[in-house]
């Protein structure tokens, strides 16, 4: 018996010590016991929430919420799990049944612990992410212009230079000399089209004058033509217009998602959706291609850690 009751004592010193707010009630919302951390949740004395009714510490609409999932625990059996917020703070909590009686559940126990230090990271985290993504999609552009600017100016005087020095040598002595110019004007050519292929990829049209699923249907024309994709995009008339950075995220992941398809997948159809419900947009990309098991990881390449790393 005297091991019994310190084991109790010392169950009951674990219970006070706990950081997590720990709460013990009837089905009726009575208050059977409370540590010192849920005390202090409250705002009030041990001694004066014993008895209370549980419901009366919770502002309306959270109280409403937390009744119909302690009717599903007492209802199921199962303990739930969810994250409530409270002004600035945020908090994991899971309500568990304790004891049967007659099938039925004798008590409710909540768990909560304060998870704002992990909420607020997450968000520093997410924030830092935009950031990163911000700089990255500002050296595209950067890069982009000095190819338009410097390269492809470049490279269109170089092309009529060529095709003027070649029209005057067909003029003038018709040798072999105006097949090697023709040569490479062509050469010069087909590096134009790579330039251009390039510059479009790191700066696509700007989503101030042309809606998101225009500028993606124009992606999947592009790679269609240039690479034998059978691509098909399927996406809804009435997408709202949203922010730059979150169009230009939604249209790099097609990007990326159709790079992987044409690197690894041997396609020959890809299906692009481009859906709006619920005021959420969401993408999605499937391909008829020889595919891979998930469970054994990226055997190979970067394209799918890149793309969960960079989008989730």
């Amino acid at each position: 018996m005297v091991e019994k009751d310190a084991e109790q004592k010392l169950a009951w010193k674990l219970l006070e010590a706990c950081p997590d707010a720990i709460e013990l009630f009837a089905p009726d919302g009575t208050i059977l016991y409370v540590n010192q951390a849920a005390a202090q949740q409250h705002m009030a004395s041990v001694d004066k929430l014993l008895g209370a009714n549980i419901w009366t510490l919770y502002p309306p609409g959270s109280s409403v919420h937390r009744k119909t999932i302690v009717n599903q625990v007492l209802n199921s059996g199962v303990s739930l799990q969810f994250t409530d917020r409270n002004g600035d703070e945020w908090h994991e909590v899971l309500i568990c049944p304790v004891g049967r009686k007659n099938e039925s559940v004798e008590h409710i126990a909540t768990y909560t612990r304060n998870i704002t230090a992990r909420i607020r990271a997450e968000e520093g985290l997410k924030l830092m992410s935009l950031r990163l993504l911000t700089y990255q999609e500002d050296e595209r552009r950067r890069i982009a212009q000095d190819l338009h600017d410097d390269i492809g100016q470049n490279m269109i005087a170089l092309m009529l230079s060529l095709k003027d020095i070649h029209d005057k040598i067909e003029i003038c002595c018709r040798s072999k000399v105006g097949e090697q110019v023709k040569e490479t004007i062509q050469t010069v050519e087909e590096m134009m089209r790579h330039t251009r292929k390039v510059f479009y990829e790191l700066r696509p049209p700007s989503f101030t004058t042309l809606p998101l699923a225009n500028v993606i249907e124009t992606l999947c024309s592009s790679i269609a033509l240039s690479t034998g994709l059978r691509i098909v995009l399927s996406s809804q008339e009435q997408v709202p217009p949203i922010p730059d950075m979150q169009a230009t995220i939604l249209y790099r992941l097609a990007q990326e998602g159709m790079n992987n398809v044409i690197k690894h997948a041997q396609a020959k159809s890809v299906w692009v959706n481009l859906e709006y419900t619920d005021d959420e947009i969401s993408i999605s990309l499937e391909d008829d291609g020889q595919g891979f098991d998930p469970d054994q990881g990226f055997s190979s390449g970067m394209g799918l850690q890149g793309l969960q790393e960079r989008f989730f």
